[in-house]
């Protein structure tokens, strides 16, 4: 969203009709949805926030990446 919306939340705001609830919202970077093979839709959410946003998607991804290869191979 960050770079669709130019950084601009306050573009976000207006395009999706927040008004006051805008601040509910951010349009950074550093949440991955997550899903499971066999499950229809998104069963949850990681997010990270606090660093740059593509260093905040980076961890989530890094640590998705080892979870992933500490489960038994099927």
């Amino acid at each position: 969203m960050h770079h669709k919306m130019g950084g601009r939340e306050d573009t976000f705001r207006e395009k999706y009709m927040l008004g006051e609830r805008a601040g509910e919202y951010a349009i950074h970077g550093g949440g991955v949805p997550v899903r499971v093979r066999g499950v229809e839709g998104i069963v949850a959410v990681v997010v990270v926030s606090g660093l740059k946003q593509q260093e905040d998607h980076q961890i989530v991804v890094e640590a998705l990446e080892g979870l992933m290869e500490s489960q038994p191979k099927e």
